[in-house]
Formats: structure tokens, sequence, C-alpha cells
């Protein structure tokens, strides 16, 4: 908790200095002083922030960097143009957000433009916050499809030659072509992309769920969880850029998983992987694993639902051959990281920050109030 600091009685002169006899400008503080001065306006300010939104920050302001650098600022441009989709993603979101606070606050104000104000403020206010705290979430998928378009161009040489010899040397073999030729059916290839692409859903599903039911130390947990999680997944794209097993080891899969099928599921996945050096660590694991435990931890009867879907996610990431077994090992390791780290930090950054009135009413949580973590 930080405390204000106070005027040392052993050193009037520091007082003195600071309030002049005789009126006029009050003499320059000390260096020291200047500098306490300074660190706690940047204190001020970076409170404000969550951790994750931080991290997202010090991801985004070396992405820039590191493009500037390679000189491939269009790239950037497009890629911004290209992720308004999520600015109006969002701006939905909070819309519907705005019109539920909006109707079912009971505040009462002048009306403007056919609108009340008060009802207005609390309806902004939810809406702002809600799509503030979920906004992890949009970022890790806006992340990924900016490093989508970057990869190829910042490391256009792939590394799944060393990704290969490790699965070689720790399984003695491929492993995506032994459960292809052993487990392979219609009905096996489309339960495992059933799995694959509940990656998309499962994460938020929790999240919500957790927000809802008032329970923010969970939700908070889970929201900065992922972001470590992402932030190390980025990183490993730009380390050890990889492809995947189909698209480097053509010769080894010169056979369509049955029911493949044009224009299908398989299709779509392919063509949104497209070459991008996406596949060390495996975050389809990482993301997949944070959750389930998660789930275990918070929402037990989610968790035992989510579980056979999410063992099957893990499953599919080599059947479909997009990923090597050491990036699915990789993503376990990289979940592990996330998930000690999170409520440790979460836990220290709320213990140095000075709280702030809410200035909306949240729902009631169901957990107990020295569990609550607020957003400033």
């Amino acid at each position: 908790m930080l405390t204000t600091a106070r005027p040392s009685a052993a050193r009037p002169e520091t007082v003195a200095a600071a309030t002049p006899e005789g009126g006029g400008e009050p003499a320059a503080l000390p260096r020291g002083a200047r500098r306490a001065r300074a660190a706690a306006v940047v204190t001020s300010v970076v409170q404000r922030f969550l951790p994750e939104e931080i991290l997202f920050g010090v991801f985004a302001v070396a992405l820039i960097a590191l493009v500037t650098l390679t000189g491939h600022v269009g790239i950037v441009v497009h890629r911004l143009i290209a992720e308004l989709k999520f600015v109006a993603l969002i701006a939905g979101v909070a819309l519907v957000i705005f019109i539920r606070a909006y109707v079912r606050t009971t505040a009462a104000g002048e009306r403007r433009f056919g609108l009340d104000t008060a009802r207005s403020r609390v309806g902004g206010a939810v809406a702002w916050r809600t799509v503030r705290e979920f906004s992890p979430l949009f970022l890790c998928l806006a992340a990924y499809e900016a490093l989508h378009d970057l990869t190829p161009v910042l490391r256009p040489h792939v590394d799944d030659a060393l990704l290969v010899r490790s699965d070689n040397f720790l399984f003695r073999g491929d492993v995506d072509r032994w459960l292809d030729d052993h487990l392979a059916s219609i009905t096996m290839t489309h339960f495992m992309t059933f799995c694959y692409l509940t990656y998309a859903f499962a994460g938020p599903i929790y999240a919500g769920i957790q927000y809802y039911r008032g329970r923010y130390r969970a939700f908070h947990d889970f929201a900065l969880a992922i972001t470590i999680t992402a932030f190390i997944g980025y990183a490993g794209y730009l380390l050890l850029p990889a492809v995947g097993p189909y698209m480097f080891q053509p010769d080894l899969y010169p056979d369509p998983l049955p029911g493949w099928g044009h224009g299908g599921l398989l299709d779509l996945i392919a063509k949104m992987k497209g070459e991008a050096r996406d596949c060390f660590p495996s975050l389809h694991t990482a993301m997949t694993t944070v959750a389930l435990v998660s789930m275990w931890r918070d929402a037990r009867k989610l968790f035992w639902l989510y579980l056979p879907i999410g063992l099957g996610l893990f499953l599919s990431t080599m059947y479909l051959r997009v990923h090597y077994a050491t990036d699915v090992l990789a993503g376990f390791a990289t979940a592990a990281i996330a998930l000690l780290l999170a409520p440790r930090i979460n836990r220290w950054w709320s213990g140095r920050r000075v709280p702030r009135e809410p200035v909306v009413t949240l729902p009631a949580p169901r957990n107990s109030p020295d569990e609550l973590v607020i957003a400033g």
C-alpha cells in the first residue's frame, strides 16, 4: 500500500526551501525531491492500468520497433486497416452492454437527444469498463492476426527441421504421421476439427461466466494468464518460426485426411493458417490448458463438460498435422508458467494500487470481498 510522505522534523530546511519567506515563487525543489515527485507521477499513471494492459503495451511497442527497424511499415498499415473489423466487433458488443445497462438502471436526469443523461452515464461507464476488462481476449486475437502477416516477412526462413529432429529424438518418429496411420477416419477427422475450433470459444465463455457471477479475482487471474501465454507464444513465433508438419513435410503427408472435403472446415483452417510461422509453442494447447485449469479451480461443472473436448483438442493439433509433438509439450510448459505467474502478479499489483471508488455497480460477487480485484 502506498503511503503519503511526510516532512521529517529533523530536516526543517527542506520545508523552508519549498516555501520561501516574503511570498513570491517557491524555491526549486532539491534533486532528490524532484525525482521522488516524478516517480510518484509515473506510479500514479501506471497504477491506472492492469498488468495485462501493460504487457500488451510492451509487446506492441517492441513489435512496432522491430517492424520499423526492418522497414516493413507498409505491412503494419495494411494490418491496421484489416484490424478495423475488431473495432467494429468491440463497438457492437459495447452498444449491447450500454443498452442493457441503460434499460436496467433506475437513475434519472435531464433528457438530451431523447436519452436520459444519468442513465446514459451509467450505461457508458458499464460498457467502457466491461469492454476494457475483456480487452485482453480481443487483443490476443488481434495480435495473432497481425503476426500472421508479419512473421513470414520478419522471419522468412523456418526452423521446422529442428522441431522434426526433436520429435524424432523424443518419440522415435513423427507423431502426426503415426496418429493418421492408426486413428484416421471420417468420424475422427470431423471430431478433431470440432475440438480444434473450440479453442476460440472456451476461454471467452469461461471468462464471461466468471465476470457475470462477480468472481473478479478468478476473472482477472485468467485474463492475465491468457495474456502471459500469448506474450510467450508470440515471442516463440519470432524466435523459432515454423510452418507446421503438413507444409514442411508434404512428402510425408501426400494423402489427405479422411473427410477432408473440398471447401470444408479443414480447408478453412488451412487457408486461415497460410504460411504463418505460428507453431512453436502451440497456443491452442497452452490457452486450452489455461482454460481447463481455471475451470477446475473455479467452475468445476464447466470443467467436466469441456474436458473431453479439451483433451480432443490436444490430440487434434497433431492429428490435423498443424503442430509437432514438441510444440504441444512447449504449449503445456507455457501454460504452466502463465498459471504460476498470473495470480502472484495480480496479488502483488492489487496490493500496490491506490483503491478508487467504483463508478458503476457491478454484479453481486459470490466470493468474499477480499478476493475482489476492481479495475481502475
